[in-house]
């Protein structure tokens, strides 16, 4: 008996302790403002001295900018000792700091300029009503994740889905606009019943280790891994009825964990069903035809791609070292947003295989509208899990989808930056298999 007791102290030690290192993970910083480069024409209209600085186009209400008393029209020109001459310094200079700290900020107003301090406000959160939102954490190496738990008001072991984005540096974390897709349908499945979590990368959001930009594939997907394991030892969670939505890259990353952590299904959407160097030319086909290139202009477009591209991604050359056996490469290649290390080690990474060994259930969705990823690979992975298990794979087209998951009605629009708003049929999809394989 008193073995029990003293277990149970420990047990509520340990808890109260985790709930106070989740709190550790501060805030990222809300500076509130959009920005706009400072070009001749903007200086000579304002009259500036000179082209430095970003114009302050928008001060965001409730933000540390409008607290400070910057307004629409100002030129922000420093902070703390750090010049701001574009729209990306200013982003990088803030991404440094978090709630609570004190910087310094120059900034010109009708021709005078301006030195102040200020104190940094956390950066607003996602609240809803009808169901429980936890900002937490978890550790992956020596880095600290931003994590958002959704939570139906509902007891006992619920189902629950991991949600796993997509290729780029940006923050899930959302709580200027949750019209956004990832919270749309995060935000669907959760009232339908699911625990759902989204985790942001190194770098991005709150999140802490090395920015994203410098992140390689392993190191993301380990990641993720942390995540999921964390997922399925919630107290309210069924560690059972756990379910990994992967979009884009998060498709890949998907079959990778399940290798070594169970999860009931998958779902993949806007993915890649084939070995990297297979799906880059695919999809350069899909890019062409939504760009409405002729059949030698498509073979071409697909030709240099994989010609000038393929020694980054196999071997790491860098872009000066293609230029120089391929000249004609350099009006081809461009920075894709990742470390060569990142190409290359999803180039060594057998996706046909990692799909065939998968034992659950997987939904292969692909929107008619989305150019980035192929019909034809997705039919493959459930084809693939089909013939390793039986019955286990399902492909969905869904109509007036592009591969952010907005309504529009074709991938030329879509070429053309013509999607509307998130496309609610994605949420219905997602959410009725889901519930007919828990």
């Amino acid at each position: 008996m008193q073995f029990s007791k003293t277990c149970f102290v420990c047990l509520l030690a340990l808890g109260v302790f985790q709930n106070i290192y989740a709190q550790t993970l501060s805030r990222r910083a809300f500076f509130g403002v959009r920005m706009e480069a400072v070009t001749d024409e903007v200086a000579r209209v304002m009259g500036l001295p000179a082209v430095k600085g970003v114009l302050v186009s928008d001060v965001i209400p409730g933000s540390t900018a409008e607290a400070a008393g910057l307004q629409r029209g100002d030129v922000w020109l420093r902070l703390n000792d750090r010049e701001i001459n574009s729209p990306n310094e200013g982003v990088a200079a803030l991404r440094q700091l978090r709630e609570g700290d004190t910087f310094r900020y120059k900034y010109l107003r009708q021709g005078q300029e301006f030195e102040k301090e200020a104190a940094l406000k956390p950066f607003p959160t996602e609240r809803y009503a009808d169901f429980d939102l936890e900002y937490g954490m978890v550790k992956s190496g020596e880095a600290q994740l931003r994590t958002l738990i959704s939570r139906p008001k509902k007891s006992g072991k619920l189902p629950a889905v991991l949600f796993i984005q997509g290729v780029g540096c940006y923050s899930i974390d959302m709580p200027l606009d949750t019209t956004a897709p990832p919270a749309q349908l995060m935000n669907y499945l959760t009232r339908q019943g699911f625990v759902t979590m989204r985790v942001d990368k190194q770098g991005m959001g709150d999140s802490r280790g090395v920015p994203c930009s410098e992140l390689d594939f392993d190191t993301e997907g380990n990641g993720y891994r942390s995540a999921l394991q964390h997922l399925r030892a919630l107290k309210y969670v069924d560690a059972e009825r756990v379910f990994i939505i992967g979009h884009s890259m998060g498709g890949v990353f998907a079959p990778l964990l399940a290798r070594d952590i169970p999860v009931r299904g998958i779902i993949a959407y806007g993915t890649m069903g084939e070995k990297f160097m297979d799906y880059f030319a695919n999809s350069r086909r899909t890019i062409a035809e939504a760009n409405e290139m002729s059949p030698a202009e498509t073979e071409e477009y697909v030709r240099l791609n994989c010609d000038c591209f393929r020694p980054y991604f196999e071997n790491g050359n860098s872009f000066e070292e293609i230029i120089a056996a391929n000249p004609v490469c350099r009006g081809t290649l461009n920075d894709l947003g990742r470390t060569a290390n990142f190409w290359k080690q999803l180039y060594r990474l057998d996706i046909p295989t990692l799909w065939s060994a998968y034992p659950g259930k997987v939904l292969a969705a692909w929107g008619k509208a989305d150019y980035i990823s192929v019909r034809a690979e997705h039919e493959h992975i459930a084809a693939l899990v089909n013939r390793a298990h039986p019955g286990n794979g399902a492909f969905l087209e869904l109509a007036g989808c592009d591969h952010g998951m907005h309504t529009v009605a074709s991938m030329q629009l879509a070429a053309r930056g013509q999607a509307g708003d998130y496309n609610p049929a994605v949420s219905e999809a997602i959410g009725k298999w889901l519930k007919a394989n828990i």
